[in-house]
């Protein structure tokens, strides 16, 4: 849905871990979900009453979306799994290792060549066995 800004969710899920995220977000899903196949469940009983045509009502693709309330309940429902404290450790820790990067590790990309070992900055063309085979 257009309407739902991720924006909006990420502020909202400060601290929450990836899983807590996808949690989120499975939630949502599976609520529009479930509420798309009882709206196509009651409109399949009102055609075998005879009120609507066989093609009437049917829902759209533009119509199966995920919207700010299935989002709003998902939240409702949300919980934080990691705490502050952890989440200080891992900070600290993540300084520590930005801090450690030289700068190959941070400014790594592959060559364009295409063959195996050609990094930039790989002048011999060739990959070490790791394994002394």
């Amino acid at each position: 849905d257009p309407e739902v800004h991720i924006e909006v969710l990420a502020r909202s899920t400060h601290g929450f871990s990836g899983a807590d995220i996808s949690e989120i977000c499975q939630s949502a899903s599976k609520l529009a979900i479930r509420e798309a196949i009882l709206a196509e469940e009651d409109r399949r009983k009102k055609v075998e009453a005879g009120e609507l045509e066989e093609d009437e009502g049917k829902m759209s693709e533009e119509e199966m979306l995920i919207t700010k309330k299935h989002f709003n309940f998902a939240m409702s429902k949300a919980r934080r799994s990691v705490s502050e404290k952890d989440l200080a450790l891992f900070e600290e820790f993540a300084e520590k290792q930005k801090a450690g990067r030289g700068e190959a590790a941070t400014n790594f990309k592959f060559g364009e060549g295409g063959e195996e070992g050609d990094a930039e900055g790989d002048d011999d063309g060739a990959m070490d066995d790791l394994y002394g085979e």
